[in-house]
């Protein structure tokens, strides 16, 4: 782990803006250690930012909600001549200690007409090509996901065991991360599944200790100028993947909320000001964004811009604005005090953020992130992974990105 003493020796920005950076930063990715829904340390997380919000005089308002946690605990799958393989739990399935034989199948449609009942099914190759989406997400869904997950649900199937492909991911990954999905599963890696597959028809012991925990957590508001009719809402998750540290998934931008919540400490423009620490980008049901929307119900039309902030100050590469549906005149804006600075640039529209459910809700917003995460999305190896830590983080560019945004917010208000 790269030391603070270095980080900041390294760098020429402000040095009060660039301490308290990487005080925060450190606070939570090392001292806080997990920042999963509706666990103590994202209770921690979110109380630190509460607090950070009051000293710099804003008034603070939590949205809790409820929130399934959940504990991943020992897996192991067993054939009956001794042979063993690499098991997970998936992250929220529910636990299972059952013997089966199994039933693989690689497409939609030889899951469609297999006899499944009372077995385990290894879905692998095509069948395994990404993800599932939780069936009951909120916002976009896929019917071939949906049928895919429909089928698992009435096979009869004691669990599922999954081997997404890798697509050069080092380790084996979760392709079912869904607590309304109530089959047992876990997962493997393509090499076991290919060694698994000469098993087919044989009778295999599963174990999983996988457990799904009751919880709470919270969303964090600090608002400025509340009685103003027209509000600019600035988002970042504070949640992070169970296990994670998260210093790019999302402790940056947390920390820029944080950054802001000072430099705005004196703002007397026409607009409403809200930092928004949303709690729960990374979770499966996404309870943080459905607890905002219940509580702004009828009142979005107040907002006229969402700054949302996910993974900014990544050591490689510039900072990226990408605009949607902005006026002609913000956009003008936008372009020069943003995207055009030396250490910036326009970026392309992505929607794998909390920005999209004001997208959704025909809100301009301006998503920022790291280009080279963005330019990455579908290949990077660096969020959602053990390596998200603070070596990968430039705190000077944190610190850059909130003073652009101070600019930009007294320009346009």
């Amino acid at each position: 782990m790269v030391s603070i003493m270095t980080i900041v020796a390294n760098t020429d920005t402000r040095d009060a803006d660039l301490e308290e950076t990487v005080a925060w930063l450190k606070y939570l990715t090392i001292d806080v250690m997990d920042r999963s829904v509706g666990c103590d340390g994202n209770r921690d997380a979110t109380a630190f930012f509460k607090a950070q919000l009051e000293q710099a005089g804003w008034a603070t308002h939590e949205q809790w909600f409820d929130a399934l946690d959940w504990c991943g605990g020992h897996a192991s799958l067993k054939a009956a001549c001794g042979t063993s393989f690499d098991v997970f739990p998936s992250p929220y399935a529910r636990r299972v200690n059952a013997t089966a034989r199994l039933e693989a199948v690689s497409t939609l449609d030889q899951l469609e007409c297999i006899e499944a009942e009372g077995a385990f099914i290894l879905l692998y190759g095509s069948l395994a090509a990404e993800p599932l989406m939780p069936k009951n997400f909120p916002f976009f869904s896929m019917d071939e996901q949906q049928r895919t997950i429909a089928l698992l649900e009435r096979s009869g199937a004691k669990a599922i065991i999954t081997a997404m492909q890798s697509q050069g991911a080092p380790r084996a990954m979760p392709m079912i991360e869904d607590g309304d999905f109530d089959v047992p599963s876990v997962y493997m890696s393509e090499e076991d599944a290919d060694r698994l597959l000469s098993f087919t028809g044989h009778r295999l012991e599963l174990r999983s200790d996988a457990a799904r925990i009751t919880a709470k957590a919270a969303n964090v508001l600090g608002r400025m100028n509340k009685s103003a009719r027209k509000r600019i809402v600035i988002t970042a998750h504070i949640d992070a993947k169970k296990g994670i540290p998260g210093a790019l998934d999302n402790a940056t931008g947390v920390v820029t909320l944080l950054l802001l919540a000072n430099l705005l400490a004196d703002y007397n423009g026409s607009h409403g000001i809200d930092l928004v620490a949303l709690n729960g980008e990374d979770h499966y049901a996404v309870p943080g964004q459905m607890a905002y929307l219940r509580d702004m119900e009828g009142a979005l039309d107040q907002v006229t811009l969402n700054i949302n902030v996910d993974g900014v100050g990544y050591r490689e590469g510039k900072t990226a604005y990408s605009f949607f549906s902005l006026s002609k005149d913000m956009e003008k804006s936008a372009a020069t005090l943003l995207a055009n600075a030396p250490a910036s640039c326009r970026g392309l529209e992505w929607f794998q953020g909390d920005h999209s459910m004001f997208v959704q809700a025909g809100c301009p917003a301006i998503a920022v992130t790291s280009n080279w995460l963005l330019e990455n999305m579908s290949t990077q190896t660096v969020t959602h992974r053990v390596q998200d830590t603070l070596d990968l983080v430039d705190p000077a560019k944190v610190v850059e990105c909130a003073l652009a945004l101070k600019r930009f917010i007294y320009t346009i208000s």
